[in-house]
């Protein structure tokens, strides 16, 4: 999609509050781009590059379009999913230009184009940008306007539709970072039909709107096949496969049912309303054609009450949905993909892997955590009229851009009140954890890094350090001097620890670990071989404070003594099991990211690439949070910080390297995540 720069009629079309803007400051926009030679081409197009390498200062041109993607990732109000996706091209008026994954959340969105002003001088540039709407075919509700006239709702339009406000629409997670059980929502909706008067009905109608809207945006005019249950979660599909007819999109509705009385009441309402209006329903057996024809599937098949193992029909009916799904036909999941436990997050053994879920009111637990994060592909959240004012407390959170705030540098700050972290890591068979621990860790904003190794694994890195301070603790290939490692780091000006990459197991080594971590007081990430010291004797853990535990399912199961596949089952149960037993923060790596505090309180990270998963990128998320503690964050701040940051780095190398982000790369990318997030502190001497 693309428009150009619009004049006086460019507003027509534009939804209320789509709008976007940024600045740069272009010497610090430069000094990035010559700290980071690579970062020119993850960020910008060839075209970009081209066009403006034409002009007389290319930095701010580049500069003012830089502007123009963060502008539009904060008119779409999640950010910049691809900077590549996001192209501003050249002339006058200049045109974004969308692709891929941007394009269509744009699409969901219903903006239908960008309009962009750019504007520099020496010492700033800037860029406005302006959605422009489209009428998704079939938009019943009118969610997005066509004429700034009117928008069908009585408002002043004069005024800028300040006083409108948008009952339908659909969130990102970041949007709507609440996440709440399946229990909990059903309560909710108890609580509004009984409570409040609202038919469940009705609820059932604004449901299905969010289904028919997400399809008609991205799948417009593809055949359809939606796949029902008996319960309301096929009274879901049922009913959007009524609205899908009456727009006009080709649709088929299965229901795995002998006959409408075997439907809960509300499913079976619409179920007969579909009837009457003509939809292609089918009972029980479904014709091979219907299958094999689909070019959209919709799973509607089990909601998310369902536990255990899928059986009978919908098992029968899930793998086909899967095996449709591997012949390339899209699926859409209506608030969870059917196979995945809502609460725990496990998963059946022929769960629905879908492309995108679209949950109602908010995402639920196990739909945000792995191994149903892995099923689930895009969530959005759309609104169906439960008031908030009835929610309880969120059973988690998922880490959005807000709750990112890390502190900056003080006007009186010295190189080891900005933030001084010990990392304690590497042997000789593995130099490079230590290397790249201590290198995130300087690049994550500490001002002092001293990396404590063994003379013979230190020769593995000693001439790649320039920023970050050597210290030798003992002279073999491995940590195994107590004395001399708690020598190295004993200096009340430490403000964390990183213990644990590349360490190795040597039994010597892990009684030094265990002096380590229970004889010194500063905050500390214990991570890898550190949390191997500890393996089935988790509790001792408990009387040292201040720990944030950093372990992948293998390391976890080692230090609960459980089986690896009983934790890899839930990490949310996991995550939490292990903060209760600790009695400290664990940050369990997977999928999507669970950090679980010992109060139960719980925050996920989502958005995580699969080009995470190479070798040393776990220890560049190590010195990123011993990093942040050593600014003065706590565990559980500096855990949720540490990983967010380390996926969006992860987001943006994906874009140049798809195949898997190198961890070195990934360190150097800490500081163009981190930038954005800096908040600025008073004078030491004032805090």
């Amino acid at each position: 999609m693309n428009v150009g720069e619009g004049g006086p009629s460019g507003t027509r079309g534009v939804r209320a509050g789509f709008t976007g803007l940024d600045l740069v400051e272009v010497d610090r926009f430069r000094r990035a781009l010559e700290r980071h030679p690579g970062l020119e081409v993850r960020v910008f197009t060839p075209a970009e590059i081209t066009y403006c390498r034409g002009k007389g200062d290319p930095i701010l041109s580049l500069a003012a379009r830089f502007a123009a993607k963060e502008a539009v990732g904060k008119l779409m109000g999640r950010g910049v999913i691809s900077w590549q996706e996001i192209e501003v091209a050249g002339g006058r008026p200049p045109e974004v230009n969308l692709r891929g994954k941007t394009a269509s959340a744009a699409a969901s969105l219903g903006i239908g184009g960008i309009q962009v002003s750019l504007s520099h001088v020496d010492s700033l540039a800037g860029a406005c940008v302006v959605a422009v709407a489209r009428r998704a075919k079939g938009d019943v509700m009118g969610q997005f306007v066509e004429d700034p006239g009117t928008c069908g709702c009585g408002c002043d339009s004069d005024a800028g539709h300040e006083a409108c406000t948008v009952l339908t629409s659909f969130h990102p997670l970041e949007e709507r970072p609440a996440v709440f059980t399946p229990a909990q929502v059903r309560e909710l909706d108890r609580a509004a039909i009984e409570d409040i008067g609202i038919p469940g009905s009705v609820l059932m109608e604004r449901a299905a709107l969010g289904v028919s809207t997400l399809v008609l945006a991205r799948y417009g005019g593809l055949h359809t096949l939606i796949v029902c249950g008996r319960g309301n979660n096929g009274g879901d599909g049922l009913t959007a496969a009524r609205q899908l007819h009456l727009a006009g999109q080709p649709v088929a509705c299965i229901v795995a049912a002998a006959g409408p009385e075997d439907l809960t009441p509300d499913a079976r309402l619409n179920f007969k309303a579909a009837e009457k209006i003509g939809v292609n329903l089918r009972l029980g057996t479904v014709p091979d054609y219907l299958w094999d024809e689909t070019e959209l599937l919709v799973d509607c098949l089990l909601g998310t009450g369902a536990k255990g193992e899928l059986k009978g029909q919908p098992a029968e009916w899930a793998r086909r949905m899967n095996e449709a799904a591997d012949r390339g036909t899209p699926v859409i999941a209506v608030d969870i993909p059917s196979g995945v436990d809502g609460t725990t997050g496990s998963i059946a053994a022929d769960t629905v892997a879908a492309d995108i879920t679209v949950t109602f009111h908010a995402a639920k637990s196990g739909l945000v955590c792995p191994p149903g994060v892995e099923a689930a592909g895009e969530i959005v959240v759309w609104d169906i009229g439960l008031p908030a004012f009835l929610e309880p407390e969120p059973d988690l959170r998922v880490v959005a851009p807000r709750d990112v705030r890390i502190p900056g540098r003080r006007v009186d700050d010295h190189k080891y009140r900005a933030g001084f972290v010990a990392v304690v890591a590497g042997s000789r068979a593995y130099p490079g954890a230590a290397w790249l621990t201590s290198r995130a860790a300087a690049r994550a904003g500490a001002g002092y890094v001293r990396l404590v190794m063994s003379a013979g694994a230190a020769a593995g890195v000693r001439d790649r350090l320039v920023e970050v301070v050597l210290q030798e603790a003992g002279s073999g290939d491995y940590l195994d001097d107590p004395i001399a490692a708690l020598a190295a780091v004993n200096d009340e000006r430490i403000g964390a620890l990183v213990v644990g990459p590349g360490l190795g197991r040597d039994p010597a080594t892990f009684a030094t670990v265990r002096r380590l971590v229970m004889e010194t007081k500063a905050p500390a990430v214990l991570d890898a071989d550190g949390l191997m010291a500890f393996a089935a004797s988790a509790d001792r853990l408990r009387a040292r404070p201040g720990l944030v535990l950093t372990p992948h399912v293998g390391e976890l199961a080692a230090l609960l003594g459980e089986p690896v596949s009983e934790l890899a089952a839930s990490s949310l149960g996991a995550a939490r099991r292990a903060a209760e037993v600790t009695g400290q923060v664990v940050l369990l790596k997977g999928s999507a990211t669970v950090i679980a505090a010992p109060s139960g309180e719980t925050r996920v990270v989502v958005q995580a690439p699969p080009q995470l998963a190479s070798a040393g990128t776990g220890d560049v998320l190590s010195g990123v949070i011993g990093a942040f503690l050593a600014k003065g964050m706590g565990p559980l701040e500096a855990a949720c910080a540490g990983a967010w940051v380390h996926a969006e780095a992860g987001l943006i190398g994906a874009e140049t390297d798809p195949q898997g982000v190198l961890a070195g790369d990934l360190a150097d990318l800490i500081p163009v995540v981190i930038a954005d997030r800096i908040y600025e502190r008073r004078p030491s001497w004032r805090s």
